[in-house]
């Protein structure tokens, strides 16, 4: 039994408390629906609704379990949610490498712009060397780095990140 496609029926016959507008608003015949909600209340073990030939009406059961059904129907919904962004990569974890002797300024200027643009990204900072970074990023170890140049990137998106000047003392 889709228990989630049983508790979205119960939920609209509820707030139709009618099994022909409740279908309608749910794109199917009443038939199946009826036969939905019969399903549900074997499962359950209780009736949901009183039906009559005028009208449809919850019992006490029905009443009770309508704000846990709103309830998982809305979890499903964030579950669904949650997936679609991890898909996106907008929340997760991205791993990241970084030279050792890049500087503390230049480090939290990094964390906060990267936190400022995807705020549900958790960063896990590995410092490591540029051949290194290279190597984890083509295995897919690392997602992301910050290399020096040159460096032998092949198969790697490189963008300019920083600039560091240079001076001869």
């Amino acid at each position: 039994m889709n228990v989630v496609g049983h508790l979205q029926c119960f939920v609209i016959v509820a707030e139709e408390l009618h099994f022909g507008r409740a279908a309608e608003r749910l794109g199917m015949a009443q038939p199946p629906l009826s036969q939905r909600i019969q399903r549900l209340e074997r499962e359950l073990g209780v009736r949901l609704f009183d039906r009559s030939s005028r009208r449809v009406e919850l019992t006490a059961p029905g009443r009770l379990l309508l704000d846990e059904a709103r309830d998982i129907l809305t979890r499903v919904d964030r579950v669904y949610s949650v997936a679609e962004r991890a898909r996106l990569g907008e929340v997760g974890t991205v791993r990241a490498g970084l030279p050792s002797d890049l500087g503390g300024t230049i480090v939290a200027a990094l964390i906060a712009a990267f936190r400022a643009r995807r705020p549900d990204l958790r960063l896990d900072l590995r410092e490591t060397g540029t051949a290194e970074q290279v190597r984890a990023l083509a295995e897919g170890a690392l997602d992301a780095g910050v290399v020096r140049h040159p460096c032998d990137s092949r198969d790697l998106e490189l963008g300019p990140m920083l600039g560091q000047p240079l001076g001869v003392l």
